[in-house]
C-alpha cells in the first residue's frame, strides 16, 4: 500500500513538472495570454493512470507553479480562475480511469481511444471553463468596444483551447497506439 502511494506521489510530481515544462514550449501564443501547448497531456496521463483525485492534484500543482514562474495578476479571483481552478479541472479526464483500464485489459484499443478522447475533451473543457470565467469577469476591458465581455471571452479562449484540446487528443492517441501499457 505504502509503495503504491509513494509511486502515485512520485508520478504526480514528475508529470506536474513535465506539464510546466510543456507549458513553456508554446506552439502558438495569444496576445493577452493563453497558448497552444502540450501541458494538458501529462496532467491527463496521471488522471488516466490514477483517477480524478490524482489528476486534479497534478493540475493544481501545475497551476500553482505556472503562476509562480510566470504570474499575471489582476486580482485574487482572476488568479484563482486562470491558474488554480482551470488547471485543476483538467484532472476531470480521470473520470474514465476504470473504464479505460478495463478496455486496455481486454485489448479494446478502439474503445480506449474513445475514452481517452472523451477524457481529454472533458479535461480541456474544464480548462476552458476556468479561463472563460476569468475572461468574462476580469478581461472585459480587452473586448472590442460594444462587444459583450462574455462573448469576447468565449471567442478568445476558444481560439487557443480548442486547438490545444485537439492536439492533446492526437498526442494521447499516438501514445496509446505506441505504448498502451503506459496507461495501465
Amino acid at each position: 500500500m505504502q509503495n503504491s502511494r509513494s509511486r502515485v506521489i512520485a508520478e504526480v510530481a514528475i508529470f506536474a513538472a513535465l506539464a510546466v515544462v510543456f507549458d513553456w514550449l508554446t506552439l502558438f501564443k495569444m496576445p493577452q495570454g493563453g497558448a497552444v501547448t502540450l501541458s494538458l497531456v501529462p496532467i491527463l496521463f496521471v488522471a488516466y493512470r490514477h483517477g480524478v483525485k490524482a489528476g486534479m492534484i497534478t493540475g493544481l500543482i501545475v497551476g500553482i507553479v505556472t503562476f509562480i514562474l510566470n504570474p499575471y495578476y489582476l486580482n485574487p479571483l482572476q488568479v484563482f480562475f486562470d491558474y488554480f481552478f482551470a488547471y485543476t479541472l483538467v484532472g476531470l479526464g480521470g473520470l474514465f480511469e476504470s473504464q479505460l483500464k478495463y478496455a486496455l485489459r481486454r485489448d479494446a484499443t478502439r474503445q480506449a481511444m474513445i475514452l481517452i478522447s472523451i477524457g481529454a475533451l472533458l479535461g480541456g473543457l474544464g480548462r476552458f471553463f476556468g479561463s472563460f470565467l476569468a475572461g468574462g469577469f476580469f478581461y472585459g476591458a480587452f473586448a472590442p468596444k460594444g462587444q459583450n465581455p462574455w462573448l469576447y471571452s468565449l471567442i478568445y479562449n476558444a481560439a487557443y483551447v480548442i486547438p490545444q484540446i485537439l492536439l492533446t487528443i492526437v498526442v494521447l492517441i499516438i501514445l496509446l497506439r505506441v505504448q498502451p501499457k503506459m496507461f495501465k
